[in-house]
């Protein structure tokens, strides 16, 4: 019925197998063999028949060990098989008997075959001299393709994925070179629907007797399930460590509260794989909270105004500065009896409550992390979380220090220029200033009017170089001292000459650049530059920027000379005086920036001397600069009055 690549059938049952199989020993005879093996145990049948058909004059092979179906379990029989007669075709006849195995003889063997069948193991060999390979038991084949006997190596690697081949044949080699006793690779092998599973393998050498043929043996688990756990691991470790690192990098980054706000609400739940985060600052002994997506509105008012000593897990977490995970609601319950408020304003099943790490005694506040599972904290999530809040920890500090060191320079900034600017007859003035974004956020920029007791007015706008205390108090001495000689002598030229050279005195460390600019009540007006932008003058001819002659700036050289420059404005003309900070930047260069402030001053034409101020300061988003910036408009009120008494030419220069 069988051949060397065919089946065998059953002609000789020993006493008893039937009985251990559970079936009438004249059913079992005619039975092809195939049918009594489990599956996965095919090898060693295909095996046994091959070496039957290939024994020289019939001789028998075995008895071997085959597991094979019983009536409740598997049952391990010895079988053996011989050639009886040729079939049609050259085909030949295996005749197979079945033994009954006593059990002193077959017990290792026994519970040799019963431990390759724990957890899948398949058993298999490697005879290096006749390059055979064969399975023992419990083939990993699931194909359904059928092969008579052991193959040669080159055939079995052949089925092992193509980038696992060189690895696999790497082994073998190495135990045949005698490199090493045991050896373990992991290797892809088909899964019979076209893809491949992941096999384990771990085998040696091992000598059959002291004179025997050596073999190489070893048993091979399916991996599959645990190498997908770990890659689904680690594709989660990859995306947990990204998130993680985008979330460090926005708090180093955060500048502002609402930028360390906007990181912790919309980055911490995904960076941990939770549904929810809310955020939770302490002032003044209490919470005050902020929440994103996932958050229960009820869960945030409950904590919202929480006093800090209250017996809560968040207020616990932030007083002591240490993690508090809660895995479950039963877990809540459990731990806080008396603050089951939380669980009634929330569906979340577990919390996670991160403190922001900070001196001891100074709690800062903290976030909650929601899950919608039972959630437990590895002790690779607790280590990354504690790393987060040392981060975010110094990051509101940071903020907190720049929010108090910018407030203390806007009080500085304040007392360093005009409180009010005064009321000049016939004149419309307006001021504005806004400080740097760097340092300590305070400038050199100042300006001043001064209200001149024969009804003129002085106006003066100027820049002290750096952006520090330092130049912050030039600029406060500069200032008044300008104010000063204003008052004894107003003409241009004279006050800044005297401002120079007392700069100079003083062995001032830094230089200032100015603009001033004496208008007197006819309009008639003169005006010096030190090294200053050039002023704006909008007017009935149009709206220009004349390039005045100047000097250095003040505090350069000794003896310095500013020519005095002659113009006249006339009623409901403006003058708008700038600093560089406003109209020169990154992305703008000077001479196009003084160009958009005056397209931007005669849009303004006709309005007030604070609209006027208004737009200028908007010019500042478009050179992208960080300097402080000041604007000083002067509009003089129009006048049924021709106004031309006195006038020296129209404009500025």
């Amino acid at each position: 019925m069988a051949g060397a690549e065919g089946d065998g059938v059953v002609v000789e049952v020993g006493p008893g197998v039937g009985e251990l199989l559970g079936s009438d020993p004249r059913e079992l005879v005619g039975l092809p063999l195939s049918a009594l093996a489990p599956d996965g145990h095919a090898e060693a049948v295909e095996r046994l028949l091959h070496d039957a058909a290939t024994a020289r004059a019939g001789a028998p092979v075995g008895p071997r060990p085959l597991l094979l179906r019983g009536s409740l379990e598997a049952v391990l029989c010895p079988v053996s098989a011989r050639v009886v007669e040729g079939g049609a075709g050259g085909r030949l006849v295996v005749a197979v008997g079945l033994e009954r195995p006593s059990a002193a003889a077959w017990e290792d063997a026994a519970v040799l075959h019963a431990v390759s069948g724990l957890r899948g193991e398949s058993v298999w060999a490697y005879d290096e001299e006749r390059d055979r390979f064969w399975w023992i038991a419990k083939s990993p084949d699931r194909d359904g393709q059928a092969r008579s006997g052991p193959l040669p190596l080159r055939r079995m690697l052949a089925r092992v994925h193509p980038e696992d081949v060189a690895r696999v044949e790497s082994v073998f080699w190495s135990l045949r070179r005698g490199e090493r006793e045991v050896a373990d690779v992991r290797f892809r092998y088909p899964d019979g629907r076209g893809g491949y599973r992941w096999l384990g393998t771990v085998s040696r050498s091992v000598r059959l007797g002291f004179d025997g043929a050596r073999r190489i043996a070893g048993h091979t688990v399916d991996h599959t399930d645990a190498v997908e756990r770990e890659e689904s691991l680690t594709r989660e470790h990859r995306l947990q460590s990204r998130l993680v690192r985008e979330l460090a990098a926005a708090f180093v980054a955060a500048k502002s509260e609402e930028e360390l706000t906007d990181a912790i609400l919309h980055r911490v739940a995904p960076a941990f794989a939770g549904t929810g985060t809310l955020l939770a600052f302490v002032e003044r002994g209490r919470m005050r909270v902020t929440f994103g997506d996932g958050i229960d509105l009820a869960m945030a008012r409950s904590l919202d105004g929480m006093r800090l000593d209250a017996p809560k897990p968040l207020a616990r977490a932030v007083r002591t500065g240490r993690i508090e995970v809660i895995g479950s609601r039963e877990a809540y319950r459990a731990a806080w009896p008396q603050a089951h408020g939380l669980l009634d304003a929330t569906t979340a099943e577990s919390f996670v409550m991160v403190p922001f790490a900070a001196e001891r005694g100074r709690p800062l506040g903290g976030w909650v992390i929601t899950y919608d599972v039972a959630h437990r904290l590895g002790e690779r999530e607790r280590t990354l979380l504690e790393v987060i809040a040392e981060l975010a920890g110094q990051a509101w500090e940071r903020i907190r220090l720049s929010a108090a060191r910018l407030e203390l320079a806007g009080a500085l900034q304040r007392t360093m220029l005009p409180s009010t600017l005064p009321a000049v007859d016939g004149f419309e003035v307006a001021a504005r200033y806004v400080p740097a974004n760097e340092g300590l956020d305070v400038g050199g920029d100042w300006y001043d009017v001064i209200a001149l007791p024969d009804g003129g007015v002085a106006c003066v706008i100027g820049d002290v170089q750096g952006h520090h205390i330092q130049a912050a108090a030039l600029m406060g001495q500069v200032r008044t001292a300008m104010h000063a000689y204003a008052w004894e002598n107003p003409s241009p030229d004279s006050v800044l000459e005297r401002t120079n050279e007392l700069m100079l005195q003083m062995g001032a460390t830094g230089f200032a650049t100015c603009f001033y600019a004496l208008v007197e009540p006819s309009g008639r007006m003169l005006s010096a530059r030190a090294g200053h932008v050039p002023p704006i003058l909008c007017g009935a001819g149009g709206t220009s920027a004349p390039h005045t002659p100047g000097g250095l700036p003040l505090g350069v050289d000794h003896g310095t000379r500013y020519p005095l420059t002659r113009g006249f404005l006339a009623p409901g003309e403006t003058l708008a005086l700038v600093t560089d900070g406003l109209v020169e930047g990154p992305r703008l260069s000077l001479d196009a920036g003084i160009a958009l402030a005056c397209r931007t001053v005669e849009a303004s034409a006709g309005a007030s001397a604070d609209d006027v101020a208004d737009s200028l300061m908007s010019c500042a988003r478009a050179t992208q600069h960080e300097d402080d910036r000041a604007v000083l408009v002067v509009r003089r009120a129009p006048s049924d009055r021709d106004g031309q008494d006195g006038r020296d030419g129209a404009g500025v220069g």
